[in-house]
C-alpha cells in the first residue's frame, strides 16, 4: 500500500530550514519549529527527512553548496600566490552582506553540534570539508609543500582569520568585517606572495 503523496515541496522546505538553523542554531531549533516554518505534518516530516539531524544536514549541504562554490572560485581564478588573499576578501565581502547572521556555514565550523549521531556526523564533516580541504591545499600551495609545518600555521592563520570575520558579522559589524578583511589581505599578500 502506497503512502499519500507528498503535499510540499522539499526544495522550499529545505530552504525555509537553513533560515531557521542560521538563525536559532542546532541546539535551539526543535522539529515543532521546522514544521511551523514549513507547515509540514509531523509524519510527512519524518517521512521526508527522519529526524531533525536529516533536516539540519539537507539545509547545511544546501546552503553550502553555493557559498564553497563561490569560495572555491575566490581560489582557483586567483593566481596562486594571490589565492588565500582573495579568498579573504571573498569571505568579507561575503559577510558584510549577512551583518548580525555572519554564515550558516562558518558558524557550524566553529560550532559543531555535539549531539548530531555518528553516522550523520560523517556527513557533516565531508561538508565541512568541501570547503576546508581546498584551503588548505591553497595554504600548502603557498609555502611550498617542503614546509608542512609552516604550511599548517598559515592554514591556523587563514581559518582563524575567517572564523573571527563570521564572528564580527554576527556581531552585527558588517563595515568593520570588510576592512578586518581586507587588512588579514595585505598581510598575507606582504608575507606568501612569492618573489617579493
Amino acid at each position: 500500500m502506497a503512502g499519500r503523496p507528498r503535499s510540499f515541496d522539499k526544495n522550499k522546505a529545505v530552504d525555509r530550514f537553513v533560515q531557521i538553523f542560521w538563525e536559532k542554531g542546532f541546539t535551539q531549533t526543535s522539529v515543532d519549529d521546522l514544521q511551523a516554518t514549513t507547515g509540514i505534518q509531523r509524519g510527512s516530516f519524518y517521512a521526508a527527512f527522519t529526524d531533525k539531524d536529516t533536516a539540519f544536514l539537507e539545509a547545511l549541504k544546501h546552503y553550502s553548496e553555493d557559498f564553497t562554490r563561490q569560495g572555491l572560485e575566490a581560489l582557483q581564478l586567483a593566481k596562486p600566490e594571490n589565492a588565500l588573499a582573495c579568498y579573504i576578501r571573498f569571505v568579507g565581502r561575503f559577510l558584510a552582506k549577512q551583518p548580525g547572521r555572519g554564515c550558516f556555514l562558518l558558524t557550524t565550523i566553529s560550532q559543531p553540534p555535539a549531539i548530531i549521531s555518528p553516522g550523520k556526523r560523517k556527513v557533516l564533516d565531508s561538508v565541512i570539508n568541501g570547503l576546508l580541504g581546498p584551503l588548505e591545499e591553497a595554504c600548502v600551495t603557498a609555502v611550498g609543500k617542503e614546509n608542512p609545518d609552516k604550511a599548517k600555521l598559515l592554514y591556523a592563520f587563514v581559518l582563524g582569520q575567517v572564523l573571527g570575520l563570521n564572528a564580527l558579522a554576527r556581531s552585527g559589524e558588517a563595515q568593520s568585517v570588510r576592512k578586518v578583511a581586507c587588512m588579514a589581505a595585505e598581510l598575507i599578500e606582504k608575507e606568501y606572495t612569492r618573489g617579493s
